[in-house]
């Protein structure tokens, strides 16, 4: 009996390595429906000016009753939101309804099956306009940008195509599984849903829940950046679906470094990640040769991604998770390296909280900072959204503009820093406090000002000193 059992228990140690050896599944697909929504999104007033919108423009379509549908669709309310509460803040994205229809669409083959695939969403009164929508415009799509774009459409299409075969996807996911240490399930597959470009040099891709939409130019040559900025979207999604205990391990081990800069260089981590991976890693391996130019179309990430990638890719040599070890050495890397940059205000609101009376006080910050990671927004100045920004560790930002002498005890209530702090209700003001969860609140007080005003005449080099 004794040898039965031990038998059975190697059976099944034999059994689970061989299943947890098997590669993920990467399938390629086109998806009309996908590609007829993006169309509708980019011929939109709401879009800036690309090819399909000139082509549209230029077109017998270009009419008051298609473009009051595209005004239409642009409107319909299909944004909902739920977030995973029992996951430290912000690790784990929530999930929201455009991306699960976004999802759908691209991995329907018929706008009857994305349909079916999407009921329960959103309302149906919504689903049916938008599906109706896709169909009035299929045949539209078709003529103006498919057909006459098909054959190079199949070119890149096979190009994605060969690193499937080749296992290239399948190969370098692992290695993401391996370094965040994560698990998938090999049961479900990734989905890449090729997009053909029109506009020239618009090399793109976006991943979400286990699709990653790949947008390539139609003239493309260089298919190994192609492939690097799809992988480097791809490792977001690992990121993501780390497990509770090691989002939470995270947490604890760049919190117990002490370090001031510790929350910001954590959430500039998952685009400096995807980055030394994707644009990193990934290039080199194929290569053979790491790329000397800008990695990442953003200095902070670029510059820490280049600057942490020797720690990055030992670990990967080394079939290694990252651990404690890892992080410790990613905010030294920032500490010692990067220390100004929490004294700059593009990287401070990059991920950001604004609460203000009036919502016109977000306008400065929406066009002085517009790469952003996070980005909330809030109104009038309340418990309630104080609360919620207290609840995010991000760059706090109050704008009072009304009730003034309210709101700054309204904040003394809840921030325990301000609590001894004399601020003076009828001066305009801006003041700064590094919070406890290392990020920092600011709390602009005005009156006849505008918030540009007071920012630039504050900050006129955009930094703190």
């Amino acid at each position: 009996m004794k040898k039965i059992i031990t038998l059975l228990l190697v059976l099944a140690t034999s059994t689970s390595s061989v299943f947890a050896q098997q590669p993920v599944e990467f399938k390629l697909s086109c998806s009309e429906p996908y590609a007829v929504y993006d169309f509708i999104t980019k011929i939109s007033d709401n879009y800036p000016d690309n090819e399909l919108k000139s082509i549209f423009s230029n077109s017998k379509y270009n009419t008051e009753a298609f473009k009051k549908q595209i005004a239409d669709f642009e409107q319909l309310p299909i944004d909902y939101t739920y977030a995973f509460t029992q996951y430290p803040s912000p690790l784990k994205t929530g999930l929201m309804s455009r991306d699960m229809l976004e999802r759908n669409l691209a991995i329907s083959q018929t706008i009857a099956d994305f349909r079916n695939k999407s009921l329960g969403l959103i309302p149906n009164e919504y689903l049916s306009v938008f599906s109706e929508t896709l169909e009035n415009f299929l045949p539209i799509y078709r003529e103006l940008v498919f057909e006459p774009n098909k054959t190079a459409f199949e070119v890149q299409k096979n190009n994605l195509q060969n690193y499937i075969k080749n296992n290239q996807f399948s190969n370098f996911f692992q290695t993401g599984l391996t370094f965040y240490n994560t698990n998938w399930d090999k049961n479900i597959p990734f989905e890449l849903n090729l997009l053909p470009s029109l506009d020239k040099g618009n090399l793109g891709a976006r991943a979400f829940i286990n699709v990653a939409v790949c947008e390539a130019p139609l003239d493309l040559k260089d298919h190994v950046s192609f492939f690097s900025v799809a992988m480097h979207e791809i490792y977001h999604i690992v990121y993501d679906n780390q497990s509770l205990q090691m989002k939470e391990n995270i947490q604890k081990w760049f919190n117990e470094t002490k370090s001031p800069n510790s929350q910001y260089a954590l959430l500039l981590m998952n685009e400096v990640l995807a980055t030394a991976l994707g644009n990193g890693y990934v290039i080199e391996q194929i290569n053979k040769k790491a790329d000397d130019g800008e990695w990442y179309a953003n200095k902070y990430v670029s510059e820490m991604a280049k600057a942490i990638y020797p720690v990055l890719k030992k670990y990967i040599e080394d079939k290694k998770p990252m651990d404690e070890a890892f992080v410790k050495a990613y905010v030294n890397t920032y500490d010692t390296q990067f220390p100004q940059w929490n004294n700059e205000l593009s990287h401070l609101f990059a991920y950001r909280y604004i609460v203000a009376d009036t919502p016109s006080d977000w306008t400065y910050f929406r066009r002085n900072f517009r790469k952003y990671s996070n980005n909330r927004m809030g109104a009038p100045v309340s418990a309630t959204e104080v609360e919620k920004t207290m609840a995010m560790p991000i760059t706090k930002v109050v704008v009072i503009s009304q009730n003034h002498e309210q709101k700054l005890n309204l904040l003394k209530d809840y921030f325990d820093i301000l609590k001894n702090k004399k601020l003076n209700p009828k001066a305009e003001f801006i003041e700064i406090f590094n919070l406890p969860d290392n990020t920092k609140l600011f709390i602009i007080n005005r009156h006849k000002s505008t918030v540009e005003d007071m920012m630039n005449k504050r900050f006129p080099n955009k930094l703190i000193k």
